[in-house]
């Protein structure tokens, strides 16, 4: 899958590229969907790889995975946002792959994440399995998910 002209894909530090995740995460988590600012804003940031998506200078999309050696976060993916008018376009499946492929370049066998139960599809869609019970995070229900990096033998 292609990126629309004029677009790119960056994989980066937080500190790096603050201003545009920030304001897709703002736009995203704190005002569509109600996050308290203080649950959205935490500290695993600067332990993370961040993958930040641009289209003509805009920041539209974004993730970030959590690469901390021995951290009991390693090989989490979250905060994976697309702005509303940028939605249906593959752009979220984008950011999936290009943060899957840091975690393989890192050497981890599997990602995993908290969904989002209205995301359920979109991420059994490439791949993750859902684990254990729902439960509620930032008043949202979300699903354990993981995804096997390594092909099966």
């Amino acid at each position: 899958m292609n990126l629309p002209p004029g677009c790119e894909l960056l994989l980066c530090r937080f500190a790096d590229q603050a201003t545009g995740l920030r304001e897709v995460r703002g736009r995203v988590f704190i005002d569509e969907q109600q996050v308290p600012q203080e649950e959205e804003w935490d500290d695993r940031d600067p332990h993370c790889v961040h993958a930040l998506l641009r289209c003509d200078g805009e920041a539209i999309a974004c993730g970030r995975l959590d690469l901390q050696p021995g951290a009991p976060q390693q090989g989490k993916i979250g905060r994976v946002a697309v702005l509303a008018p940028w939605r249906n376009h593959g752009l979220g499946v984008q950011i999936m792959q290009a943060l899957e492929a840091e975690a393989i370049r890192s050497g981890l066998q599997s990602t995993w994440l908290y969904a989002q139960v209205s995301a359920l599809g979109f991420y059994e869609r490439l791949g993750y399995s859902g684990e254990g019970e729902r439960f509620m995070e930032a008043g949202i229900e979300h699903l354990a998910m993981r995804k096997n990096l390594t092909p099966a033998h």
